[in-house]
């Protein structure tokens, strides 16, 4: 079966890792050509064990992909004898499979999307595929529908898509509180991938927020303690209230990053959302935020240690980083963070 996750902009690349990290030793998976925000397989697999990816916000089967898609209408007209045509019933087992409820009379709805300059609106596109499926005997409905429809077509690619993942694969069920800019756990996720953990690292997130780097590095796999800090009381309760009981040893610190309360060297992997420019007042204490905080990341990290950060303002960082000899960006990445553009740093520590 063809399935598609999407994933943040930029973290396509990492999305691809994980499959092949998690199922290509099976025999059961083929990645295709990559494509932005997604990442499009076959697997031979139970469909089930897709849910476990972490790097993925939503996973999807893919039912068609659509005949070619041109600026015309008459793509249009294409699309509907093409699904008119089209047998459901391998789709079904696979839906099964997932336990979606499928009764005799299916209910769904359509979401589409549309790109490109094209004669034809995202609505004509959704409503044709919505009247394919009628004729098929389905029954269209906005209230709980058994099958979520996705129909997209971008450039020249269309795909008929069903959304297989519940919400929780995107928000995870241990976030039980937000705060502002909190990451998405996805995002999180692959910045601890990006960390190379391993099972006696002593993991830090200085400005920790609600706990999602430290959680995403808990469910990541072993490791030594986890630290997590922030200078918000707000933040820090949101932190305790996530990770409950679950995930020892761990401890979490009422700091300021600027002044880490911990021995030099001692710290393997540093993980750190820092604090985006609008957000966070004027150019100037920024500046002086991240010089400071930079200054006790590197005290407090092992030789051979490694940090992720993630910013906005690429271009204070890499004036601030050249300034520190003794550490090494060996990666850098561009991802979206809310519609934002903005870069997540690897760097390591040279001895």
């Amino acid at each position: 079966m063809l399935y598609s996750v999407i994933v943040p902009a930029g973290l396509e690349k990492i999305a691809r890792e994980e499959l092949v990290e998690r199922f290509g030793d099976k025999g059961a998976l083929k990645i295709l050509a990559p494509k932005p925000q997604r990442v499009l397989f076959h697997y031979a697999g139970n469909p089930r064990e897709l849910l476990s990816l972490r790097t993925a916000e939503h996973l999807f089967l893919v039912v068609k992909k659509l005949p070619k898609m041109n600026r015309s209408r008459g793509s249009l007209a294409a699309l509907s004898g093409s699904l008119a045509r089209f047998n459901f019933s391998e789709t079904f087992n696979c839906c099964r499979q997932m336990g979606l409820k499928l009764r005799k009379r299916v209910t769904f709805r359509v979401t589409s999307r549309l790109s490109g300059h094209r004669n034809f609106r995202r609505l004509d596109l959704q409503r044709v595929v919505e009247r394919a499926l009628r004729e098929h005997g389905w029954h269209l409905t906005s209230r709980n529908p058994a099958l979520d429809v996705w129909a997209e077509v971008h450039g020249d690619d269309g795909y008929l898509s069903i959304r297989l993942s519940p919400v929780e694969m995107a928000q995870r069920a241990y976030k039980q509180v937000h705060i502002p800019a909190s990451l998405k756990p996805p995002l999180a996720y692959s910045m601890v991938r990006l960390s190379q953990p391993r099972p006696n690292d002593v993991f830090l997130d200085a400005m920790c927020g609600a706990g999602t780097i430290l959680l995403e590095r808990a469910f990541a796999g072993r490791y030594r303690y986890l630290i997590g800090g922030d200078i918000s009381t707000e933040a820090l309760d949101a932190t305790v209230t996530n990770f409950g009981r679950q995930h020892q040893p761990r401890q979490f610190f009422h700091w300021d990053a600027r002044a880490l309360p911990l021995q030099p060297k001692t710290v393997d992997k540093i993980v750190c959302n820092l604090p985006f420019g609008e957000t966070h007042g004027e150019p100037a204490h920024l500046t002086n935020l991240y010089r400071d905080c930079l200054r006790q990341f590197e005290t407090v990290l092992k030789p051979r240690g490694r940090m992720v950060l993630l910013t906005s303002q690429r271009t204070l960082l890499d004036e601030l980083l050249k300034q520190r000899r003794r550490l090494k960006v060996t990666q850098r990445l561009s991802v979206d963070v809310r519609g934002m553009r903005a870069w997540i740093y690897v760097i390591g520590l040279i001895r």
